[in-house]
């Protein structure tokens, strides 16, 4: 659902409704945004999974964790509030040669921080409760039905630019409303002083941990954003707009790879606290072996499909072509390599997971300047495609010597060659009537080939067992009727 409600706002309605500089602009503030809570939830969000286990004595030592989340994200926040007072106008010139909109909303970023930051956090609980499904529906269901509604509206001129991104924002101020009610409703939610003698052990690790939780994570953050970030300002607001685009595509691709990390990681803390070592390697190679099917799917439907996705965009948008197939293949070798984060953040080497992403942050601004001049919004895209293989590449080594687990598998080969082949007959298909017709036809006859050939080669237990789950729920609803 989220994939479609996204095609549906991203792809028909963003572009076709808001000139370039308008959608630009709310890509900008997202982009922004989204590295501001990086900081400000100084390191909270990844301090609950890791740290949860060792709450869970009772109820009342669950909220005490959650207290000290939420207390510390909002000295964060005062703290990010500061310093945009301080540096607005810094950080205003930065864009006021190729934009001034970025200027007369940049204040917006204060209620946009506040909502996603207490989101994040919320949602870190709800998760480490095991809970991964809630805070996907809310963000990637119920937050795109608001935007499209919101669209509707400004598309129909029942609103002014000004109320629509007031709205906007609006729109991610109910996300952390909603995890406040749903905790409430399964009794999940309370406070409690955080500071505790039966926990004060645990506040030296929890601070260390945090500090490189920040600085790691702002790292990671600054590669899925600081691309648009200077685009806009190298360029213009409006290239930011097209490459948002270019970039969500990506994204699809790896929408079954951050689903399942929302499952993974609060599983790798508990396998670290037990000393589960085989478990890990376990969920480590099931994990990469997967997320390659799922995205090696997504990545060639898109690849086979992109003529027909490019005709529903204006004509700004036609150059997105090689900018999609570049950053999906990066997207799949991320997903290749499996949750080699998340065992390295989780276990006593943590301290290197910062050490990496600041290589990627520095990888990334610098092919960034590098490469924009030079080829514009692909060399946006090579300039992160880059970054991401030598960061994938340098943990994929780490955790093979250090744990001596690698999620390599003959089977990947298998599935990659797979997914070539479907390409290569999905390209031979000549356009058909129209656009339904023609997606319809290629994404079918993908997907009847690559899933065929992965069961009938058996190429992954989870794969054969959903399948069978399926074809058995399929028969159960034919006898029902």
């Amino acid at each position: 659902m989220g994939i479609a409600l996204g095609f549906v706002s991203t792809i028909l309605l963003f572009p076709n409704i808001l000139n370039t500089e308008q959608f630009g602009l709310t890509r900008l503030l997202l982009s922004v945004g989204l590295i501001c809570v990086q900081v400000s939830q100084l390191g909270m969000k990844n301090v609950i999974i890791r740290y949860f286990p060792y709450y869970q004595r009772s109820k009342k030592s669950g909220y005490r964790l959650l207290s000290l989340a939420v207390g510390i994200s909002f000295l964060g926040f005062l703290l990010f509030t500061l310093l945009l007072f301080l540096f607005k106008d810094t950080l205003v010139s930065y864009y006021s040669d190729e934009s001034d909109l970025f200027s007369d909303y940049v204040f917006y970023l204060i209620p946009l921080v506040f909502a996603i930051l207490f989101f994040e956090v919320l949602n870190s609980y709800v998760r480490a409760l095991k809970d991964s499904v809630t805070g996907s529906v809310v963000n990637e269901v119920f937050v795109r039905i608001l935007i499209i509604s919101l669209l509707l509206f400004y598309a129909f001129d029942l609103l002014t630019f000004q109320a629509f991104m007031a709205f906007f924002v609006g729109i991610y101020c109910i996300q952390p409303v909603y995890m406040l009610i749903h905790l409430a409703r399964k009794k999940k939610l309370g406070f409690s002083l955080p500071f505790q003698s039966e926990t004060r052990r645990l506040y030296k690790g929890m601070g260390v941990y945090g500090f490189y939780s920040v600085l790691g994570g702002l790292a990671t953050l600054m590669v899925g954003n600081i691309d648009i970030i200077m685009l806009g300002s190298m360029v213009d607001v409006s290239s930011a707009a097209i490459y948002a685009i270019a970039f969500y595509m990506g994204t699809v691709i790896a929408v079954p790879q951050r689903s399942i990390n929302k499952i993974a990681a609060p599983l790798i803390a508990d396998f670290f606290k037990q000393k589960k070592y085989h478990e890990i390697e376990t969920l480590y190679k099931r994990t990469a072996l997967n997320q390659l099917i799922a995205g090696s799917l997504l990545y060639v439907g898109i690849w086979a499909n992109l003529h027909n996705i490019i005709d529903l965009l204006p004509s700004e948008y036609v150059g997105i072509y090689w900018v999609v197939v570049i950053l999906g293949f990066a997207k799949l070798f991320d997903m290749a390599t499996g949750i080699n984060g998340h065992i390295i953040i989780n276990s006593r080497h943590f301290r290197f997971d910062l050490y990496t992403n600041v290589l990627l942050a520095l990888l990334t601004v610098l092919t960034n300047y590098l490469l924009i001049p030079l080829y514009g919004l692909e060399g946006a895209a090579l300039a992160t495609a880059l970054s991401i293989f030598i960061y994938n590449f340098i943990k994929f080594i780490f955790v093979w010597v250090k744990f001596n687990m690698q999620p390599s598998q003959l089977n990947a080969l298998w599935i990659l060659i797979i997914a070539g082949i479907c390409l290569l007959i999905a390209e031979q298909i000549p356009y058909m009537l129209n656009f339904f017709v023609d997606v319809t036809v290629r994404s079918f006859t993908i997907l009847l080939l690559f899933t065929s050939a992965v069961i009938l080669f058996r190429l992954s237990d989870d794969f054969l067992n959903l399948a069978a789950e399926s074809l058995k729920r399929l028969k159960i609803l034919i006898t029902r009727e």
